[in-house]
């Protein structure tokens, strides 16, 4: 396929921003997604072909979640990608896969898939919901912005792992409780109770009184304390 759209990602983004604004629809892409877009593609010009969210938040009015949310919708729908430049050896966002659709679209050659009513059936509002809050109670605790790369691992508990927000939201607080803050402790508590088809709080509680009462039960294991006496010299 003719890549007939590189030179204008290298004119800058106006060209890019008029193309998209026209054919945004026929690419599944809805509004809030755009504006997201055309802020990476504003950031890439600028150098910054990793903008985080916070930077993305304040130039778009969006939410913080909201934006998380967006970024992996688009990533979902295989609009960009998330990759390790050649160059700079840092991660950086790929418009590459939206340029390969709108190729397609110029050359009227395929029909683009609708990826968004594709979502809307597989993705109810209160999935979202859950997932943003997720997001947002991970941060929390954390007491800090979550990495690009944090996030992706998040998702990918969703997506390819099958985690529901219930079950993260458990680990998360897991990990609180024992003073960890970060995803591979909670990744090394999802594998386990994975490993243990661990689904639910009352699961969670029910082992977690089966450890104490294994702990219990091993130190009274240990036979009775001899109580020493001192031996008093004639």
């Amino acid at each position: 396929m003719d890549d007939k759209l590189t030179h204008y990602l290298n004119l800058g983004s106006i060209n890019v921003s008029g193309f998209l604004l026209t054919n945004f629809p026929k690419l599944g892409i809805d509004s809030a997604e755009l504006i997201i877009i055309l802020e990476l593609n504003y950031f890439r010009t600028q150098g910054d072909s990793f903008p985080n969210a916070q930077k993305l938040s304040t130039v778009t009015g969006l939410t913080e979640s909201e934006v998380y949310e967006i970024l992996h919708q688009l990533v979902a729908k295989k609009l960009i990608s998330i990759k390790t430049s050649n160059t700079t050896n840092k991660d950086e966002y790929s418009l590459e896969p939206l340029i390969n659709k709108m190729n397609q679209l110029m050359d009227n050659k395929e029909t683009i898939p609708n990826y968004k009513m594709d979502v809307s059936k597989t993705k109810n509002n209160n999935e979202k919901n859950a997932k943003k809050e997720t997001f947002d109670m991970i941060s929390s605790e954390f007491g800090r912005m979550l990495s690009p790369l944090e996030l992706e691992t998040i998702n990918a508990w969703f997506d390819e792992d099958n985690y529901s927000p219930k079950l993260v939201n458990l680990a998360l607080k897991e990990a609180v409780l024992n003073q960890v803050y970060n995803l591979k402790y909670m990744d090394r508590i999802l594998i386990n109770w994975k490993k243990s088809n661990i689904q639910t709080a009352a699961q969670v509680e029910d082992q977690r009184n089966k450890r104490q009462s294994n702990f219990k039960s091993n130190n009274s294991n240990e036979g009775p304390k001899i109580p020493l006496f001192k031996i008093q010299k004639k």
